[in-house]
């Protein structure tokens, strides 16, 4: 049975392309953003891919055919000199590295992405999930918490020691942002092309546009910006 299309849905579409278009924003040159701004990509990510209903189902359930590629370099531990064999690295997190490109193999499924290993905590594989879950619940992004999970518990011992530091460690915020807006561009792109309407209240106008719509101020916008 197809999906009910009803004002649930206009409002999950108007709000995931403005997270999108957020994300793209504060993924942009993340050494020159201030900790503050990429931490504000954590809860964006979560409401796209990890909430109990996570934004990226609802819109996607109504355009099935739009495919959603998450294109990552899993992490992998570096090569390390038989004098370094033996440190005991407390936490290792992947950077730009991690972005893929057209030609590497893609993630169809979210549930791969979220569990792609990013970076090593204590010895184990730290997820995309972990990552986006800590900055968003423990280090502020969304709550400022207790930390629960032994990534958690590290991450947090380590993120203190960097503030006014280095951004180094929560950029990866910002490479996961773009891997994110890369995967999930086709299907902004096909709500902007076109979106869910009332017929009672949305009509065509001579530009070809939905007089009353909110897609009308995003081409409104597009074309001031040109």
């Amino acid at each position: 049975m197809a999906p009910k299309i009803g004002p649930e849905t206009m409002l999950a579409e108007w709000l995931f392309v403005e997270t999108v278009a957020d994300v793209r924003r504060r993924s942009e040159d993340p050494g020159g953003r201030s900790r503050y701004e990429l931490l504000g990509i954590a809860p964006l990510l979560r409401k796209l891919l990890i909430d109990a209903r996570p934004l990226l189902n609802t819109v996607r359930a109504v355009r099935p055919e739009v495919p959603t590629e998450f294109r990552i370099k899993q992490w992998t531990a570096p090569l390390v000199g038989r004098d370094d064999a033996d440190l005991p690295y407390l936490l290792r997190l992947g950077g730009p590295e991690l972005v893929g490109g057209p030609e590497d193999p893609a993630l169809p499924k979210l549930k791969h992405f979220i569990g792609a290993t990013v970076g090593q905590v204590q010895g184990r594989a730290l997820t995309v999930l972990e990552v986006v879950k800590y900055y968003a619940n423990v280090d502020g992004g969304v709550h400022f918490g207790v930390p629960k999970d032994e990534p958690d518990h590290v991450l947090g011992k380590v993120a203190p020691l960097l503030l006014g530091h280095s951004t180094g460690q929560i950029e990866i915020l910002a490479h996961l942002g773009t891997i994110v807006v890369d995967a999930l561009t086709p299907l902004r792109d096909s709500i902007i092309a076109s979106p869910s309407i009332d017929t009672r209240m949305h009509r065509r106008t001579d530009r070809g546009l939905y007089a009353g719509h909110w897609t009308a101020d995003h081409y409104k916008d597009v074309s001031e910006r040109r």
